[in-house]
């Protein structure tokens, strides 16, 4: 641990280095794509049903006529419908109509195995996707501390400043079930955060600016991805 403080102490004062003189000889930043596996270990072509998610309750979605007015199911289906059918060689369903989930409480829905192996049954899909969606609009503004020179005598303050940082926030839960047996396979959370200048708000754009910055999280779920990654490399 103290060996990985050092290097991570060490990749820190490199990179103010480099900040503060950016002509420093014999150094060159570059940038990798990182190949990461996939968190199942799946063929590549297996059925999928995509579920109904629950739906995350928010008491002030009811006070905003234009977030009431999103469907967030029917955009969140038709996201991971596209993206798992262009960068997958999966059969992708939806599963029909009439399904409708036996519980709104998210453990509880994993533990449904015999809900869906039936699901399974009824589709002939090896796994099933669903979990819960979240959708709001969330006001982090505030009071935050930050460090400022004085030029009447040079000395380093500190003093509170407010921040105004108001954005769209997308908490996607993802459940994975073996369409067979409807045990969970898998259970794991993306979030994003994406912060609006504006008091215009444009619901739906916020939404599929959410969507696309966890794109590459949530294909990883299913296939191989890549990560761009910066490294320095000592030239001289």
């Amino acid at each position: 641990m103290l060996r990985n403080a050092i290097r991570r102490a060490g990749a820190a004062t490199l990179t103010l280095a480099l900040a503060a003189s950016p002509a420093l000889a014999g150094v060159d930043q570059v940038k990798l794509r990182l190949p990461l596996r996939p968190k199942l270990p799946l063929r590549g072509n297996e059925r999928i049903a995509l579920a109904p998610f629950i739906l995350v309750s928010d008491p002030e979605k009811a006070k905003d006529k234009r977030l009431a007015n999103i469907d967030v199911q029917a955009e969140f289906h038709r996201f991971l419908k596209k993206q798992l059918e262009k960068k997958t060689k999966f059969d992708v369903i939806e599963t029909p109509p009439d399904v409708k989930l036996p519980t709104q409480n998210l453990s509880d829905l994993a533990r449904a195995q015999e809900f869906w192996a039936a699901v399974g049954t009824q589709t002939s899909a090896e796994l099933i996707v669903s979990g819960s969606l979240e959708f709001r609009v969330e006001d982090r503004s505030g009071y935050k501390s930050e460090e400022y020179t004085s030029p009447i005598d040079g000395r380093q303050y500190t003093r509170q400043v407010y921040v105004e940082q108001t954005g769209y926030v997308f908490d996607i839960v993802f459940l994975v079930l073996d369409g067979r047996t409807g045990e969970k396979l898998l259970q794991d959370e993306f979030k994003d955060f994406r912060q609006t200048g504006s008091k215009q708000r444009d619901e739906l754009t916020g939404l599929f600016e959410n969507l696309f910055s966890l794109e590459n999280q949530i294909l990883n779920t299913f296939v191989p991805r890549d990560r761009e990654a910066e490294r320095y490399i000592f030239t001289d």
